[in-house]
């Protein structure tokens, strides 16, 4: 159940110009539908829940791969990052992202961006695009920082 005892429906959401985000999201929102046949505004709620319940699991899965990639698929210590029963585990209590080789870091990246595609899809399907994301964060942000100066 949605906690409703910290409801930001009344939060004022400033609109801002997000040419990028907005395109990233465009392109996102086109790869679904010509790829895959989605024609977001004429989804039931029905279908956009079937939608969700899809990508929830596509983006759990892309989670998981971004703990394997955390510890360095290709130079580090691979899953053993978040596996305390591996050997090389011990190894990662002197490490931090910064000592992933190059390759490693590119193979992190791809997989966050992974999970972003499945993210945007949650939002596209409910009608929201990059700017409308980017303003509602920028304003939450801003009441984030409120309730830590008042003790939240």
């Amino acid at each position: 159940m949605a906690n409703t005892d910290n409801s930001c429906s009344d939060l004022k959401i400033e609109n801002q110009e997000f040419d990028s985000f907005d395109m990233i999201f465009q392109m996102q929102k086109e790869l679904q539908e010509a790829g895959y046949g989605y024609k977001f505004e004429e989804m039931s709620l029905k279908e956009v829940v079937n939608f969700w319940f899809m990508n929830k699991h596509a983006i759990e899965d892309e989670f998981s791969e971004m703990f394997d990639a955390l510890g360095g698929i290709h130079d580090g210590v691979k899953n053993a990052g978040w596996k305390p029963w591996k050997a090389d585990n011990a190894k990662t209590t002197s490490m931090s992202v910064k000592d992933l080789s190059k390759r490693d870091r590119q193979e992190l990246l791809m997989e966050i961006v992974d999970a972003f595609h499945f993210f945007m899809n949650f939002a596209i399907s409910a009608g929201f695009s990059g700017s409308d994301i980017a303003n509602a964060y920028m304003s939450k942000n801003k009441e984030n920082y409120r309730r830590i100066k008042d003790g939240y």
